[in-house]
């Protein structure tokens, strides 16, 4: 059976409720609902490529941006932002990625492509489409500064913060009148979304960005930010990283419903990561600091 290519963003309809009445959702149905709601992600993965080679150039980088004119335009708007001190606005992409420069840039394409993720509220979580927004933008900004501090790399750390919900919407289009029923009955939104779809968010969002050819190892600290102590080779520090930033995220007011008991801090946690109790807490100062500048280039 084909796949109506057609459609928008919007909700899936009578063909793939049919396909959905199980509630399991295959691999090609992820990725084909990942490329309709969230195309900027994929350009995302593919600047990180371009950036990492050093034949590159900007023309190569304009030319990716270009393909998608929803991401040009908004890459263009955030370029006049405030945060880049320039009196002079520009309508020109060319211009654009001059003068921000190619590590701007790549933090440019990564809000716009969580932007495009975080665009419409999620009804089966009872969740708004800007708290969405903020705790993206929240939990990129802690695991940038946390990564510095713990010695990886920030720019995937920043990249797993934006990304890490993407999962959440792809099951949003397909629950097809399924809610998830609050904390009180049931305090994990993930063994939720294993009993009622087959499959958690955190596994539909690894998949995605596989496919996407993300690094490997942001892949793998988004599939066990949960639980990173009992990660399969028991020393995934970037997927410590992720749980700290979001747990800073949480103590910004910027939680999201089911997720609270993951993020508690322990010893083992602050071991494997590389940090002490103090530089979590400077880094939820540098953090907010980071959150309202990256907030401020998207208004």
């Amino acid at each position: 059976m084909k796949f109506p290519l057609s459609r928008g963003p919007e909700r899936v309809e009578t063909w793939e409720a049919l396909c959905f009445s199980h509630m399991t959702l295959t691999r090609d149905t992820i990725i084909t609902l990942g490329n309709k709601l969230a195309p900027a992600a994929s350009t995302f993965a593919r600047l990180r490529f371009l950036l990492l080679d050093p034949d590159t150039d900007l023309s190569d980088i304009v030319k990716l941006i270009r393909l998608d004119p929803a991401l040009t335009f908004n890459v263009v708007r955030m370029s006049n932002s405030v945060l880049f001190g320039l009196r002079e606005k520009t309508d020109s992409l060319d211009v654009a990625v001059g003068r921000v420069g190619l590590g701007e840039v790549f933090r440019l394409v990564g809000l716009a492509a969580a932007r495009q993720v975080c665009q419409r509220d999620l009804v089966t979580y009872r969740l708004r489409a800007s708290r969405l927004w903020e705790n993206a933008v929240a939990t990129a900004a802690a695991a940038e500064v946390l990564a510095q501090r713990a010695a990886i790399d920030a720019g995937l750390a920043y990249t797993a913060g934006l990304l890490r919900t993407i999962g959440r919407v792809i099951l949003d289009g397909a629950a097809f009148g399924k809610a998830y029923p609050g904390e009180a009955e049931w305090p994990s939104v993930s063994e939720w979304e294993k009993k009622t779809f087959g499959v958690t968010s955190s596994e539909v969002t690894t998949e995605l960005l596989n496919h996407w050819r993300f690094p490997g190892e942001l892949v793998d600290s988004l599939r066990d930010h949960f639980d990173p102590i009992g990660a399969v080779d028991g020393s995934n520090v970037g997927a410590c990283v992720l749980n700290l930033a979001c747990g800073v995220a949480a103590r910004f007011g910027l939680d999201l419903p089911g997720e609270g008991g993951d993020w508690v801090r322990t010893p083992a946690k602050l071991m494997l990561a590389g940090v002490s109790e103090a530089d979590v807490e400077d880094c939820a100062n540098r953090a907010r600091a980071h959150y309202i500048l990256l907030c401020s280039t998207v208004a």
